[in-house]
């Protein structure tokens, strides 16, 4: 998922909302998020009629330093290089990440 900023919410009550970008205020290149989609047809619940929708989870990882004082638990797995987005495209899943 193409993307330039995001944001997290802290832990506050309430939340206070933080904005994240890659190189401050001015000049925010594109990144990814790496993520994993799939088409899902099947029933939401028992006995129902199936649904077509799209899914789509964003990766995480343990939080990094930039957010580890906004949300302790994790970080959105990011893709910065153009080669790292034909890697996460392209990769078969036997081969380890690059």
């Amino acid at each position: 998922m193409p993307a330039t900023t995001f944001c997290e919410p802290d832990e506050g009550e309430p939340a206070q909302w933080h904005w994240f970008a890659l190189k401050g205020n001015v000049d925010r290149p594109l990144f990814a998020f790496a993520g994993i989609y799939r088409a899902w047809k099947d029933p939401l619940e028992k006995d129902n009629d199936n649904v077509d929708i799209e899914v789509f989870s964003v990766m995480t990882t343990p939080a990094k330093r930039t957010h580890s004082t906004i949300n302790h638990e994790r970080s959105p797995v990011l893709l910065t290089e153009e080669g790292k987005f034909a890697t996460w495209l392209n990769a078969h899943p036997s081969r380890p990440w690059a």
